[in-house]
């Protein structure tokens, strides 16, 4: 049975282009947040009313490996820089073994320093992280080149540290699904309404003019639980074949689309996109 395993685990191509996909889209959200974003504001370590944020004046966050993070060990500027250009460098898809290191890094220096994080930073680091089995298992220069490799111990590795990021995918929306039963406005099927017409972190104005079209009926209802089940499902989608899987990457895309166009939210989409690549968007020789 576990030489069966292994066998299967070694044969099976791992280190395909979606690898590279999903690592442009990681590195390209996170390369936006960075260009359109005041580091004065996002990163002010100034602000000790709150040291606990702070990854310079708290002894909590991070800071055994301190040495890691490249905003404290040189110039903000500099270290910011650095990040563009190790950004840039993911995107070509070339060497992934150096790239993958440093995307890492670039990943935990930017969720270390930065005191203003979403959940789309967090998920690009945890990425960057699960990434890196995949990247130094991998034996081609180019990441964007298909090669058909023969059976090999790095496709073991790919293929345990793919199965862990499509584990952490799959939690991620679970978590985001099961939690919302436990909010009143979510089991009362008003959420969507009350989101997205929220004064501060809502739609804009004329588009909530068009959301009350419909979440001022009964069809909001259908709409939040809709959201609800959505989120169990593509939970659920880490049992399915990959065929199947196949089949929900679209709607997937869609659905963090339209929390794009509603929240602005732009960051999280690239990296919930670069995840949902790893996950739902299998190859089909698979």
């Amino acid at each position: 049975m576990m030489d069966k395993l292994i066998t299967y685990l070694k044969n099976k191509q791992v280190h395909t282009p979606r690898i590279a996909l999903a690592r442009l889209l990681l590195a390209l959200g996170m390369l936006l947040t960075i260009l359109c974003n005041d580091m004065s504001i996002v990163a002010n370590h100034n602000y000790k009313r709150l040291p606990e944020y702070s990854a310079k004046h708290s002894s909590t966050i991070s800071v055994p490996l301190k040495q890691l993070d490249l905003f404290m060990v040189m110039p903000p500027g500099v270290a910011k820089g650095v990040v563009v250009v190790i950004l840039l460098l993911v995107m070509t898809g070339f060497y992934p073994k150096v790239t993958g290191v440093l995307h890492f890094i670039a990943c935990f220096s930017y969720h270390n320093y930065f005191l203003i994080v979403n959940g789309g930073d967090e998920i690009t680091f945890v990425m960057s992280l699960l990434l890196l089995p995949l990247c130094l298992s991998d034996p081609r220069k180019n990441q964007w080149r298909h090669v058909e490799t023969t059976a090999s111990q790095g496709n073991i590795v790919g293929n345990i540290a793919l199965l862990m990021i499509q584990v952490q995918a799959a939690y991620i929306y679970f978590n985001a699904g099961y939690t919302k039963l436990f909010s009143r406005v979510w089991r009362e099927g008003t959420a969507v309404f009350y989101y997205t017409s929220h004064y501060r972190l809502g739609a804009t104005f004329w588009l909530q003019q068009i959301n009350e079209l419909v979440t001022r009926t009964p069809l909001v209802k259908v709409l939040s639980w809709g959201v609800l089940a959505f989120e169990l499902l593509l939970a659920l989608c880490l049992f399915f074949s990959e065929k199947i899987k196949r089949k929900f990457f679209i709607p997937a895309l869609i659905f963090h689309g339209l929390i794009v166009i509603n929240f602005g939210l732009i960051s999280f989409f690239f990296a919930m996109a670069g995840m949902l690549v790893l996950y739902l968007g299998g190859s089909r020789k698979s």
